[in-house]
């Protein structure tokens, strides 16, 4: 189980990477583990403390990231 559990992280990181897979891999892995492990990492899903963090629920800004843009 640890093998695949390796498999999944690297996947993960993949397409945390921004790599996309073709379409037709992409169907050919639909509802796979495989497949799971990509989307989430390509949409940037994490879990931190207990918490997840993705699309609909975004990693808070801190005042020193909210402020790097520039100002006084």
């Amino acid at each position: 189980m640890i093998m695949f559990e390796a498999l999944y992280h690297r996947v993960y990181l993949w397409g945390y990477n921004g790599h996309q897979l073709p379409r037709g891999l992409r169907y050919a892995l639909a509802g796979s583990h495989i497949h799971r492990a990509w989307f989430l990492g390509f949409n940037g899903f994490f879990l931190q403390e207990g918490t997840s963090y993705g699309l609909a629920h975004p990693y808070p800004a801190t005042e020193s990231s909210a402020s790097v843009g520039g100002g006084a």
